[in-house]
């Protein structure tokens, strides 16, 4: 191959990746097409979320992964008993399987001890969280198993271990912290631990007559101003 043909191939295959890249930044069913093929409105965030690194309902990459969440062969086969295409036809069958993949996963996080960093802080990059059960889930896509990358994480706590990080040099913690703050209790069978916000201070809700929901009396009030002082 010639100079000038190695440089036309460079420029080709750099569109090429600039196209996969474009592609890959809108793949991904949103909440409300998810819901509608059956996952249930509270936990459809987080499958959106998850589908946005996945692909949409008639997705098939390069591996023979199918749909908005990638069943590869061998997993595929566990949890979806026709067809691919009639897989990718039917979101339906799509989210159904997908809410039993997560169900087992957490499951299997659970058996393994996984789940024992629950309400730990972690940090990736200039990211931090409080680990929930999403962060969980979102993790178990490095695997479940006791001596996989979230395992490793959980024995050492450490995000920059060589154990804890992929082929390509990401860390199981960008994951626990990309996946917080979800609902997944769809999944967990356990209450939600996203923060729920109670009325138990001043101001806590907004109302229409414009006087906090919850006053603190003037004895317990830090700051106590009158009338004329707002």
């Amino acid at each position: 191959m010639s100079a000038r043909q190695a440089i036309r191939r460079a420029i080709a295959d750099a569109g090429l990746l600039l196209c996969l890249s474009a592609a890959a930044a809108f793949a991904g069913e949103s909440a409300a097409n998810l819901t509608a093929a059956g996952i249930p409105s509270n936990c459809a965030d987080f499958a959106s979320k998850v589908s946005g690194s996945e692909g949409n309902f008639g997705t098939v990459n390069q591996f023979g992964c199918l749909g908005a969440f990638q069943f590869c062969p061998g997993t595929f086969e566990r949890y979806y008993s026709g067809s691919a295409q009639s897989f990718l036809n039917n979101p339906s069958a799509q989210t159904a399987a997908w809410t039993q993949y997560e169900q087992n996963s957490w499951a299997q996080a659970q058996k393994n001890g996984l789940t024992s960093i629950v309400g730990q802080q972690v940090c990736s990059g200039s990211k931090c969280a409080t680990i929930d059960q999403s962060s969980i889930l979102m993790a178990c896509q490095f695997g479940c198993g006791s001596n996989g990358k979230l395992a490793n994480y959980v024995a050492s706590g450490d995000c920059n271990a060589r154990n804890v990080k992929d082929g390509n040099g990401v860390s199981v913690c960008t994951y626990l912290v990309r996946g917080a703050g979800y609902d997944v209790s769809c999944f967990t069978g356990q209450n939600s631990t996203v923060c729920v916000q109670a009325p138990t201070g001043p101001g806590d809700f907004p109302t229409s007559t414009g006087v906090a929901a919850n006053p603190p009396s003037a004895s317990t009030a830090s700051v106590i101003v009158s009338p004329n002082d707002v």
